[in-house]
């Protein structure tokens, strides 16, 4: 282990707790860090992912740009090209944020909502005071595109399926301590696998 590319984080409220902490490699001390990338997630000591969806957004927003350009009348491309191009250069950013929905705040999910929100604009040309009903209606009918939240529970939920069809064991581990107390237990911090519940059911059959 090297201690130079090592670090450690403390997930809690109070950051303060982190500074008592006095974790060494061999005599070396690890530094302490407020946020940490892990298999590009960025996570933040709080667990609320504010840095992450900020990030989000930058990235998401110089492509953004491109979409808008391609959708001007003169490049002569149709919705659905259009469409495809959202999903592949945006579209594939937010979704890899997935692992993090319910850790998401009800704000985060909004700023993330406005970024596919102004493409759809742009793409079906839409009226900027539109309303949110009808463009998430238009945004599926059209370009066959969910809502943020719900294109993120939709890949959770094939996640867990897949890993469950296919018996990975850290899936099937993670899913049958989850159930084992799932009816037993009050949950104050929703994970990825309550929003997979029926999913989990279809696989551990009630006997």
């Amino acid at each position: 282990m090297s201690n130079e590319k090592s670090c450690s984080v403390v997930f809690s409220k109070y950051k303060e707790e982190s500074d008592n902490l006095n974790l060494k490699i061999y005599v070396n001390r690890i530094k302490s860090q407020k946020e940490i990338k892990f298999i590009g997630i960025k996570f933040d000591f709080k667990l609320n992912f504010n840095t992450l969806v900020d990030e989000i957004k930058e990235r998401c927003n110089t492509r953004l740009n491109l979409n808008k350009i391609l959708s001007n009348k003169k490049w002569s491309l149709n919705q659905k090209t259009l469409g495809n191009l959202y999903k592949s250069l945006v579209g594939s950013i937010l979704d890899f944020s997935f692992p993090c929905l319910n850790s998401f705040s009800e704000n985060n999910i909004k700023k993330l909502q406005a970024i596919q929100n102004a493409a759809v604009r742009s793409i079906l040309r839409l009226k900027y005071d539109t309303s949110s009903n009808i463009m998430h209606q238009e945004a599926f009918n059209k370009l066959k595109l969910l809502t943020v939240s719900n294109r993120l529970f939709e890949l959770s939920e094939r996640y867990v399926g897949t890993g469950l069809s296919h018996s990975i064991p850290f899936v099937v581990r993670l899913v049958e301590e989850y159930k084992e107390g799932f009816e037993s237990r009050y949950i104050e911090y929703p994970t990825q696998l309550c929003n997979c519940y029926l999913t989990i059911s279809s696989f551990f059959p009630e006997t």
